[in-house]
């Protein structure tokens, strides 16, 4: 790690004036009261109650004092000068006496200002220390932060090279306690398989870690199995047996980031526990990354196979509508030929049907019977025909991923949602190698539509009263689809696909932090009284100001357009004045 991360620029601006003040900052740091003008009086001679009144507005400013006293701008000299009667010239030689160090002695004293030693140089290591571990924070960053630090405890800034490795001493300690820690998480096999991560095993062009680092491109039911085969490889590690609790997720973080885009080359050759600990990081990100990966390619695969289907039954739709109108229009005749001779008294309907083509009603009756479709239906039909494709994937699906919807019931609304599609998903893995029939009274059908649920239990044909497979499969997998991306199902410990309220407080713990955590938001902790005044102030309508309505009145205009324009004279003519 290197002690040196300030550039040549960063340090001569340290501790110097690298401007002139304005007039703002001479009159807030280099003013004198009439208290610190008696301070300066008792120096002895014009160049030492000069000099002695720069370096307190120095200390001031810069919260250090010059190795030359003389290293001010001149308006800043000028301006104090001006205060005590004195003249500019008066400060020359000031930095060459031993003067001055007696006056920076006098000025910390009286002022209340504090020499960098050793117990401050203790209490900041300890501040830096711990903010260097809980965050991930640049060295530069840190740098500023302390000297910030300093200031406001009118700590006097020490020098530039000192602070410098202060800080880089304290990182490079901080970095060595993460690796050990997270070096000694894997068991010694468990390690040895991580090592190898970054080997190019023979037959193969590329590592194991440049393999499983690459997120999947491939959206389809392959491209689903193969980034589900990637997330049980990266779970296979052992991540989800380690205790990293010790370590901030900052950290392990910032590690798996190095890991993710360095070279395999480069982490192999990182020296003692930094190695093992940048492989730790890279498993234990990657394991739930890549299952929000897999959901990923599930959402997006599963989006096409509706896109798709829904333009097959659109297409089917205006396919057959000619045929649809047809049949119709010839089903329509003939029930106006039965009204007409129902309407006679005497009209025998029987004669009426002999007299008609039987056979093109029933061919009409059979168009309609194939092409209608039944209003809540939407392309449910062309869906299952892609069955086989969700075959491909779903078991795999179901196996390795968990899923889970939270409380089964929310009070005042039952059983919620999420959990009609985590039965049908355990059913589903129930039946998976179940050769005997399927009666429906055991079919958790919750999650079905009406239009799903007459493919599922069909009630006309040779298959009435029977359970249909494909059909509550492919349901199943469309209402999870539907449930991932409203949150209602979510697979715990991943961050998009995750549980939405795995961060909020809960129970005794929320009720111990409200009082705090209102306060500090201006709210009442007593549910409704903000929504009550909310709504109040919503609801309030202010008295209406009430204007008197002036109407002008518009001048009398006669003769025609051209009348009046003659009567005007041409485009920028004078026009005469109202008569005084």
């Amino acid at each position: 790690m290197p002690v040196s991360f300030l550039s040549a620029e960063q340090r001569s601006r340290y501790g110097v004036f690298n401007a002139v003040p304005d007039i703002a900052q001479l009159g807030a740091f280099f003013h004198l009261d009439a208290d610190d003008r008696r301070r300066a009086m008792a120096a002895n001679g014009a160049r030492n109650r000069l000099g002695w009144s720069l370096q307190l507005g120095t200390a001031r400013f810069l919260n250090c004092f010059l190795d030359d006293p003389e290293d001010v701008p001149a308006a800043v000299v000028d301006y104090v000068a001006e205060q005590l009667g004195l003249q500019a010239a008066d400060l020359k030689g000031y930095g060459e006496k031993e003067a001055r160090w007696a006056h920076q002695e006098q000025i910390r004293t009286g002022y209340g200002y504090t020499a960098f030693a050793g117990e401050q140089w203790f209490a900041l290591a300890c501040w830096l220390y711990k903010r260097a571990w809980t965050t991930n924070e640049r060295p530069i960053v840190l740098f500023d932060l302390a000297t910030h630090r300093l200031v406001e405890a009118k700590i006097l800034l020490p020098g530039v090279t000192t602070l410098e490795r202060l800080i880089a001493a304290l990182r490079e300690r901080v970095a060595a306690r993460q690796h050990a820690l997270m070096a000694t998480a894997p068991s010694p096999n468990q390690a040895a398989v991580l090592e190898n991560l970054v080997k190019v095993e023979e037959g193969r062009r590329v590592s194991r870690l440049d393999r499983l680092r690459k997120s999947p491109t491939d959206v389809s039911s392959t491209g689903l199995v193969k980034a589900l085969d990637r997330h049980v490889e990266l779970r296979g590690l052992g991540a989800a047996g380690w205790d990293l609790s010790a370590v901030p997720p900052g950290k392990i973080a910032a590690l798996a980031r190095f890991a993710h885009a360095a070279r395999a080359q480069a982490v192999d050759e990182l020296a003692g526990d930094r190695k093992l600990a940048t492989l730790v990081a890279f498993a234990a990100t990657m394991a739930p990354q890549s299952a929000d990966e897999a959901i990923e390619v599930f959402d997006l695969a599963v989006g096409d196979l509706l896109r798709t289907s829904a333009f097959k039954a659109t297409k089917e739709r205006m396919r057959t509508l000619k045929d649809l109108d047809t049949a119709a229009i010839v089903l329509r005749e003939v029930w106006l030929k039965i009204r007409s001779v129902a309407e006679i008294p005497d009209g025998g309907i029987r004669a009426a049907l002999d007299e008609m083509d039987l056979a093109a009603i029933h061919a009409a009756a059979d168009v309609i019977g194939d092409i209608a479709r039944e209003p809540d239906e939407d392309f449910q039909e062309e869906l299952l025909d892609r069955y086989a494709t969700i075959r491909r994937f779903l078991p795999k699906l179901l196996k390795h991923l968990d899923f889970d919807a939270g409380a089964a019931e929310t009070p005042g609304q039952g059983v919620r949602r999420g959990h009609e599609v985590l039965q049908a998903l355990d059913f589903l893995k129930a039946i998976e190698r179940r050769r005997t029939d399927i009666d429906p009274s055991e079919v958790p059908a919750d999650l079905l539509s009406s239009a799903w649920h007459r493919r599922v239990f069909p009630k006309r044909g040779e298959l009435a009263g029977t359970f249909n497979k494909s059909a509550y499969t492919v349901a199943a997998v469309e209402r999870l689809r539907e449930s991932l991306r409203r949150h209602e199902v979510f697979v715990p410990g991943l961050r998009k696909w995750g549980d939405p309220t795995a961060g909020l407080l809960k129970g005794a713990e929320w009720e111990r932090a409200r009082p705090r955590i209102c306060d500090e938001l201006n709210l009442s902790p007593e549910p409704g009284t903000d929504v009550e005044r909310w709504a109040a102030t919503l609801d309030f309508v202010p008295p209406a100001r009430r204007r008197p309505v002036r109407r002008r009145r518009r001048p009398q205009r006669l003769g025609t357009p051209g009348q009046r324009r003659d009567r005007q004279g041409p485009p920028g003519a004078h026009r005469p004045g109202p008569p005084e």
